[in-house]
């Protein structure tokens, strides 16, 4: 690992882009952690406006049998901002899942890039590696 360290600050360019690669990755998962949060959060919040949807719904049947019309349209009248709102939910879902997805491709491609950095130094390494074995004096 030394040595790779050594062929990395051997190279300026490469040494000094891995940590900036390596805080960039750490930065983007740690955006997709919040990210994941948030969409369970929301997810939790959709299934209560569905039950509440439902528990509505049963209230204006139930007022309705019980010749309460009043009663029927405000359950009903509830009903539909609960719609509304989860309906606003669900696209906000829908937009977090693809910043997800979009920040989980940039991980990729951060770490993808961080291990080409890796490997092109191991290979400086293992070419150096092999200049000082064929020569000998």
């Amino acid at each position: 690992m030394l040595a790779a360290q050594v062929a990395l600050e051997s190279e300026p360019m490469m040494g000094e882009e891995l940590p900036r690669l390596s805080a960039r990755l750490e930065e983007v998962r740690s955006l997709i952690a919040a990210l994941g949060q948030s969409r369970e959060h929301i997810k939790a919040q959709i299934t209560v406006l569905e039950r509440q949807q439902a528990k509505l719904g049963g209230q204006a049947a139930k007022a309705r049998q019980m010749g309460r019309e009043d009663l029927a349209r405000a359950a009903l009248a509830r009903q539909r901002e609960t719609e509304s709102r989860r309906t606003e939910l669900a696209f906000q879902l829908d937009q977090l899942l693809g910043e997800e997805a979009k920040l989980t491709i940039a991980a990729q491609r951060l770490q993808a890039r961080k291990a080409r950095i890796y490997w092109f130094g191991l290979q400086d390494e293992d070419r150096e590696d092999a200049f000082d074995t064929n020569v000998r004096p």
